[in-house]
């Protein structure tokens, strides 16, 4: 069952991918994070209330102590949005996924250091043909009049892909090893980054002479935050199972990469479809062979 969580929480990042690029299309990043954030965090107001829906989140279920546990992946979060943003606004979605993809690796070096977690060699083996893929990504790019490995936006988002392992990593610690309740832990974490993004929010909107929306209004926005707070439920739901492997959890989320590539060669032409195909092809090969692999 967690493979099918993890499958499911890539599907769901795929379309939280597309409605990102939508959302920043003619926007800055600080608004789109935190009115995005705002939504996410919206989302568990409901579950405040006894009564109100089959889950019940208790307001003040967490300790001091536990909160203070939570910020850290509240800040890696936002600050992995922020780079993130920043990345998709210049790159097509195909190219930015796939720097994406190489979060798994980020992921098994976190895995082994925190849990010792090891790979099989055939799952070993399915890793590095995802590595593969980052040829053809390099092709393509040069085609599209991008440097891969000097272009600005993609060290931005490869630097958000760190970052979002290390929280990949670390949620694992506060589910497995802290025993912290997973739904306290998804709500909290969603209200910190709502006031991580406000304390960014309303200074940037300041010094542009006053406060607002500060952005050029989309349902891609909330559906952005709507859509996190739902593959990080399903996501969550794996790393329950004790079974469950962080760095095979990191990859199997990166289903989202074929999802958001399918979405945008409808929605935003992109250009150079049959490179990328083969770029994805690959990715799905890796992912097999580690699925197979166990």
């Amino acid at each position: 069952m967690w493979i099918a969580y993890g499958l499911g929480a890539g599907v769901m990042l795929g379309l939280y991918d597309v409605w990102t690029k939508k959302a920043m299309t003619g926007n800055a990043v600080i608004p789109v994070v935190m009115w995005s954030s705002l939504f996410g965090a919206l989302v568990w107001v409901p579950t405040l209330f006894p009564g109100a829906l089959p889950i019940h989140i208790d307001p003040f279920g967490l300790s001091l102590r536990e909160h203070a546990l939570l910020l850290p992946k509240g800040v890696a979060m936002t600050a992995s949005w922020i780079l993130a943003y920043y990345a998709v606004r210049e790159l097509p979605i195909s190219i930015a996924g796939a720097v994406r993809a190489s979060g798994p690796l980020w992921t098994l070096a976190g895995g082994f250091v925190m849990f010792r977690e090891l790979l099989t060699p055939m799952q070993f083996l399915g890793l590095m043909i995802t590595v593969l893929s980052y040829y053809v990504l390099s092709v393509v790019g040069r085609k599209e009049g991008i440097v891969v490995f000097r272009n600005t936006a993609v060290l931005l988002m490869l630097s958000a892909t760190v970052l979002s392992a290390v929280t990949t990593v670390y949620d694992k610690y506060l589910v497995v090893q802290l025993q912290l309740p997973v739904l306290e832990i998804q709500a909290h974490s969603a209200f910190q980054r709502c006031a991580l993004s406000a304390l960014l929010f309303v200074p940037y909107m300041l010094r542009r002479g006053g406060l607002g929306l500060g952005l050029t209004w989309s349902w891609a926005v909330p559906l952005v935050g709507v859509s996190w707070v739902l593959a990080e439920l399903i996501y969550f739901h794996a790393l329950m199972d004790p079974q469950s492997m962080v760095s095979l959890l990191s990859v199997l989320r990166r289903t989202s990469l074929i999802v958001a590539f399918l979405l945008s060669a409808l929605l935003f032409r992109e250009a150079n479809l049959w490179q990328k195909t083969l770029m994805i092809l690959v990715l799905i090969g890796g992912m097999a062979i580690l699925i197979l692999g166990r």
